[in-house]
């Protein structure tokens, strides 16, 4: 205890005693290699909930939270999660203001409350008794893991072990306003609105107040890789407690001294944030002011990096800003380069560069600094640029109004070349001088111009294919040929010994638009499209496109650094692919070539993304291994060796999965229940390098083992998931370079009819109906077998009774009339007085008989069917039965013609027949009504008697039905009979109209 006392008393005496030896620091002069940053920015216009960032922390899975007025977000680079009142459970005021991370949980103040977040909200402590008439204002956890609570009323209290408990012997009234909590070697450094106070909890002592500080408002606090403190204070600027105690202020170069925070970053360097001055850097006794654009004039609220790269801020108005060193630099402020149109670029054999511009003439960047522009009013012909090469001591620039020589010896343009001097146009788009020393010029609107060594330009004559077309660039290969790009006619050849061959659509060429040219170390020819990059490879062309890699297909320029990469030049930025994987893609065989590509644009650090194109050199690589490409907004200039450097891992995880107000995390096991249709999965890489460059792929095993290539979308989107258990796997590639494949499994719940034990009983079930069925059938088939037997017996029977009947009529009736004849005839061959009577009787017998066997067929097949039709028939039949007296008919038919076949017509007689029969035989009737008509698809047939009747109970079959009722079976038709003692009989009969035998 001693030992932390007097480390207090040695602090104190530190504050008092550096009072007279400030330490004057100074401002660094000129560009400093901090000045070369790149500024991205959010607000609430792209996915911040509120303009005002006032805390911000890293959790254990390297998220980045941001405290707000309107909620908590979460980012991890590419998106943000929001977590206020109306989108997570548990957060009950919007206001938050500060944030500390401590294992798995991130804890946050509001108002007047502590949150506790892991994957949720997981705890919220109500602290409203503490901050009474005030609100909390900062938070910091003590290497003990008590977390401290400063509040605007002067309150300080810590939370641990599910307690809050009031600081010892703290002084409330004292203090002012708690704005910041700081750890330090020696104990809890606290600032107020009214001095720094040092509190050493494990002594349980009464806070010491820093009497330097008193009535001092102390705005931030740090402690440096040495163990000092850097107080920041409101008003009266920066001050470092140590052996070497410094203060800053305006005079030494701060911007302002009111200091809204401070940030002392792994390599050193401290951020300081101003009220409303943007932020300055302090590193070896240096003051570093970076240009900070729109950024300048703002308040600085938090300072915090994210590893050795990346620096976040907080700010009042402009949100969110992320701060990294650029990939692609930009010349220095002097060139004068910087926000204008840039053109043709070219570095002579001396180190001078040369760059075109769009109305500002041509500029000079000299090995030792000097930069001069030259313009019409010192020489130059017109101020647009568009072509600039040099051979020996000169050097030549192309503009819309002829070409310019400038003589390096004199300094000057000392000649110029227009139409008068050979050229075709004035406007010149390419100059080029190959290993000949010879100067080739091509002008708008066609021509082809060389210069030799004594400055006369020759016109040549081009095939006709190309002899008008506007030429772009140039380019000598390893053999000597000179190759030309069009706009519009593809490209041609011109070889050592003047032969020009072309190669367009007529010849196979796959694209109208040439911008420049590239040999590999294959010898093979690349071509810079707008289709992407072509290759000629004996004598055959191939595209490779996005859908190779390419992040776009227009190309302006191909070059090659010193670590073997290509780049290329486009209206959506750089391109940079490995000459390996350029190579590889070239003899790979179909269409499955695919590059790593890497893209840069102004997230990297170009002025613009839009490099410009269509006039020559469009880009050059420099004696120092740098690339320099024109662009809309300057020159970006790639340096191989700062992208070498990077070396992020992508760091892919699965954050949750998620239906309806349901979420899931991968921490417990996920079980979906039945019914759920659609849900999704989100998963992220955190990267905040560049998170627009990484793709996913993910694939649920389980409903299919192929990958989806989901580009940069974040959520993976299921629906009507067959219940069982599924393992969502996912993977992310940037560069080239892959991520372990992470998982989450999960499983579908059935419904109750999904289950197994409801799938076996079902089965079971159908089992038993298909016997079932089987049984019903087989008793349905035996009974028609049945029936069939008994109509084809009730036939045979019926045959057989007719057989019997003609039998019996044959010979109780006909033979014996026959046989009376022939005794008759036999009689009078020997009795010749009797001869003529005997022969009469014979005559009369004979015709007796002849009558007999006319009604005998007459019976078995009436002729009114064949003869008259269906109701003539009937017609006929009934008036016998009227005529001998057996009843009176009366018949009602209302069936049309040819309604139904013969056959039916003949069952339908017959049956007919057979109750007329009956009723004549045994119903002792008087009258007998008949219906014959249709009813819809079937046949109705109604024959009713007044007769004596019977009862159906007693009714065994006879009188015929069964014979009739087997006769309607063969037509699917239907009987029923209605009779009871005394009230006669009803026969009604149901048949088919379409009903065939």
């Amino acid at each position: 205890m001693r030992r932390l006392v007097h480390s207090a008393l040695l602090l104190l005496g530190a504050t008092l005693y550096f009072l007279p030896q400030s330490v004057l620091a100074r401002e660094a002069d000129g560009d400093s290699i901090l000045s070369n940053f790149v500024y991205r920015g959010w607000n609430n216009q792209t996915g911040l909930p509120q303009n005002t960032v006032y805390d911000l922390t890293l959790d254990n899975e390297g998220f980045l939270w941001g405290a707000t007025e309107e909620g908590l977000f979460r980012f991890d680079g590419g998106d943000f999660t929001i977590f206020n009142e109306g989108t997570t459970p548990g957060i009950e005021s919007n206001t938050f203001y500060a944030l500390a991370s401590r294992g798995n949980n991130v804890w946050a103040c509001n108002r007047n409350a502590l949150v506790r977040i892991g994957k949720k909200v997981e705890q919220l402590i109500d602290l409203s008794q503490y901050t009474q008439g005030g609100w909390i204002k900062c938070m910091e956890i003590d290497k003990a893991g008590r977390i401290w609570i400063g509040s605007s009323n002067g309150n300080l209290f810590y939370y641990y072990n599910g307690q809050v408990r009031q600081a010892s012997m703290w002084n409330q009234s004292q203090a002012g306003s708690v704005d910041v909590l700081r750890w330090s070697p020696q104990g809890l450094l606290v600032g107020t609105t009214r001095g720094l106070f040092l509190i050493q909890p494990e002594t349980g002592a009464a806070p010491l107040a820093i009497s330097y500080f008193a009535k001092t408002t102390i705005t931030s606090l740090v402690v440096g890789q040495d163990r000092e403190v850097w107080v920041g204070t409101g008003g009266s600027g920066l001050v470092r407690l140590s052996k070497d105690t410094l203060v800053l202020t305006e005079q030494q170069g701060l911007r302002e001294n009111y200091i809204n925070s401070l940030y002392y970053a792994p390599d050193g360097r401290l951020w300081i944030g101003y009220r409303s001055a943007g932020f300055q850097i302090y590193e070896k006794n240096l003051l570093h002011t970076p240009e900070q654009g729109r950024y300048a004039h703002d308040g600085i609220r938090v300072i915090l990096s994210a590893g050795s790269e990346v620096t976040w801020i907080g700010t009042n108005s402009s949100g969110l800003i992320q701060i990294k060193p650029a990939l692609i630099r930009i010349p220095p402020a002097s060139s004068m380069l910087n926000g204008r149109i840039t053109l043709a670029i070219y570095q002579h054999p001396n180190g001078d560069i040369w760059v075109g511009t769009a109305g500002r003439g041509v500029t000079r960047l000299q090995p030792n600094g000097k930069v001069d522009t030259y313009q019409q009013n010192n020489g130059l012909s017109n101020n647009l640029v568009l072509s600039v090469y040099g051979r020996g001591d000169y050097i030549y620039v192309g503009t819309s109004n002829g070409l310019d020589r400038f003589n390096l010896s004199r300094g000057v343009f000392d000649r110029h070349y227009t139409t008068h001097h050979g050229l075709r146009n004035n406007g010149v788009l390419s100059i080029f001088t190959d290993s000949e020393n010879i100067v080739w010029i091509t002008t708008r609107q066609g021509g082809l111009h060389r210069m030799d060594m004594n400055d006369r330009i020759e016109q040549l004559t081009l095939p006709a294919d190309v002899a008008n077309a506007t030429l772009l660039c140039a380019f000598e290969d390893a053999q000597g040929n000179r190759w030309f790009g069009s706009r519009g006619a593809g490209m041609f050849r011109i070889d050592r010994q003047g032969s020009i061959s072309t190669y367009n659509h007529g010849h196979g060429f796959p694209a109208d638009i040439v911008y420049s040219f590239f040999q590999d170390s294959d010898g093979d020819i690349w071509m810079a499209t707008e289709k992407g990059l072509v290759v000629m490879q004996r004598g055959r062309f191939r595209v490779f496109g996005q859908e190779s890699g390419l992040r776009f297909n227009e190309t302006y320029r191909i070059l090659q650094d010193p670590d073997g990469y290509i780049w290329l030049s486009g209206n959506q930025g750089l391109q940079r692919i490995a000459l390996h994987d350029l190579l590889l893609a070239k003899h790979t065989i179909g269409e499955s070539a695919h590059m790593s590509v890497r893209l840069f644009n102004e997230f990297d650090g170009m002025p613009n993304a839009e490099a410009n194109g269509g006039f020559f050199p469009a880009g050059w690589g420099m004696l120092d291994g740098t690339l320099w490409f024109p662009t809309s907004g300057g020159v970006a200039i790639a340096d191989s060796r700062l992208v070498r450097e990077q070396t992020n891992k992508l760091n892919i995880q699965i954050q949750s999965l998620r239906f309806g107000d349901e979420e899931f995390f991968g921490d417990k096991s996920i079980s979906l229940p039945p019914g759920v249709y659609n849900f999704e999965i989100r998963y992220t890489s955190i990267d905040f390098a560049k998170a627009s460059d990484i793709k996913y792929h993910y694939r649920l095993k389980g409903l299919s083992d192929t990958w989806t290539a989901a580009g940069n979308r974040h959520i993976a989107y299921f629906s009507a998931l067959q219940p069982g258990k599924y393992i969502f796997e996912v993977r992310a590639e940037r560069y080239g370079e892959w991520s372990p494949t992470v998982v989450m499994e999960f499983t579908v719940q059935p419904h109750f009819y999904q289950t197994i034990w409801f799938k076996i009983l079902t089965g079971l079930l159908l089992l038993g109906l298909a016997a079932g069925v089987v049984f019903y059938l087989r008793q349905t088939a035996r009974r028609k077998i049945r029936e069939q037997q008994l109509i084809n017996k009730a036939q045979i029977d019926g045959q057989e009774k007719e057989r019997q009947l003609i039998s019996i009529e044959l010979h109780d009736g006909v033979n014996q009339q026959l046989s009376t004849a022939k005794i008759y005839l036999d009689y009078a061959r020997t009795h010749e007085p009797d001869r003529a009577e005997l022969i009469a009787k014979s005559a009369e017998v004979v015709h007796k008989a002849i009558n007999d066997i006319r009604d005998l067929c007459h019976s078995l097949t009436p002729p009114g069917l064949k003869d008259m039709g269906f109701k003539e028939a009937l017609q006929d039949m009934l008036h016998s039965y009227e005529k001998v007296g057996k009843f009176i008919p009366h018949l009602r038919f209302e069936l049309p013609d040819d309604v139904m076949g013969k056959d039916l017509q003949f069952t339908l007689y017959r049956i007919t027949q057979e109750q007329l029969n009956n009723i004549g035989r045994h119903a002792g009737a008087t009258n007998v009504w008949l219906e014959f008509k249709a009813a819809g698809p079937l046949v109705q047939v109604t024959i009713t008697d007044d007769g004596k009747g019977f009862d159906l109970t007693d009714y065994k079959g006879g009188l015929g039905f069964s014979n009739m009722r087997n006769r309607l079976s063969l037509y699917q038709g239907k009987m029923d009979i209605r009779s009871t003692p005394g009230n006669g009989c009803t026969l009604q009969l149901q048949v088919p109209l379409k009903a065939k035998l």
